[in-house]
């Protein structure tokens, strides 16, 4: 569609005429040492950082809770099979 050499030129171009801007990105560049939006910047990287574990130790709670809820039923199940006594009759008995 676009012949390749007008792309190359267009993204040289996006490139030089950004670069300037591009340092400015940086809250710590833009920014003073103790400016609170290098502080809202942190907070804001922490918390990206923390995203992942937070969601993968979800579901692994998730996964035990499941686990350990289903071998309580399990063993209420288990508890409530057993006969308490001998249910079945003799043959005497069953022909009344």
């Amino acid at each position: 569609m676009f012949n390749r050499n007008y792309i190359c030129a267009l993204a040289t171009s996006v490139a030089l005429f950004t670069g300037p801007l591009s340092a400015l990105a940086c809250t710590v560049c833009a920014g003073g040492a103790s400016d609170t939006t290098i502080e809202g910047y942190n907070a804001s990287v922490l918390f990206l950082m923390a995203t992942p574990y937070l969601v993968m130790g979800s579901i692994f709670g998730g996964i035990i809770f499941t686990y350990r809820r289903a071998l309580k039923k399990r063993a209420e199940m288990a508890a409530i099979e057993q006969p308490i006594g001998q249910l079945a009759w003799n043959q005497e008995e069953g022909r009344r």
